[in-house]
């Protein structure tokens, strides 16, 4: 199988995670450097990443939460994602909050990269409190997180460590230091540290 992803994207990244996670023989490809940055109609007709081309299969898969839940089923490994009931929407829950973080963080990236005259302010400003409410959220609920990966906790460790990168000005931990505490158990996991390509200060 090959992935097509920019390492720096949380929504690839949390796949790549999870088919080290799986042991899955996955063929990892960078395309951050290409000259349309990716995002081809030749890889993916969506044209987004990340896109998993399956050798049994002449359709490519995109959307990164389909890509994982692919991955956690194939597995012969213990998945992450319960089979039903409340465990498995609690999961969902945890695990599309993290998505929206990486949102949040992606669309104050894409507004403020732009000249400052096309910077629309009305949309930062509605990113970057959507962000710090998702936050405050999640520090209520910090203890329920658990740990060291699951399936919900895999979208919103790599959604915290994008917002760091793209959205630091947020300051996310000073909003909540128990979710702080509680993401920093992950640092320590090597496949953490080998899927992290975000510049360190």
């Amino acid at each position: 199988m090959k992935l097509y992803s920019s390492f720096i994207s949380p929504f690839g990244r949390k796949c790549m995670i999870l088919a080290r996670l799986h042991g899955l023989d996955v063929d990892e490809q960078d395309v951050s450097a290409d000259g349309a940055n990716g995002y081809t109609g030749g890889i993916n007709p969506v044209g987004k990443i990340p896109a998993l081309v399956r050798p049994d299969s002449p359709y490519v898969m995109g959307e990164s939460h389909i890509i994982c839940e692919y991955f956690d089923t194939i597995t012969t490994r213990p998945k992450l994602l319960p089979n039903r009931g409340e465990a498995r929407w609690t999961q969902m829950r945890y695990h599309a909050l993290g998505n929206s973080i990486a949102d949040c963080a992606y669309e104050i990236r894409y507004e403020t990269v732009r000249p400052q005259e096309l910077h629309w302010e009305h949309i930062i400003a509605r990113q970057e409190t959507a962000l710090r409410t998702i936050v405050g959220a999640l520090e209520r609920e910090a203890d329920a997180l658990g740990g060291p990966w699951q399936w919900g906790n895999l979208a919103i460790v790599t959604a915290l460590d994008y917002a760091d990168y793209r959205a630091g000005h947020i300051d996310w931990r000073a909003l909540a230091p128990k979710l702080a505490a509680w993401h920093k158990q992950f640092e320590n996991d090597p496949i953490w540290q080998e899927t992290y390509a975000y510049p360190k200060a």
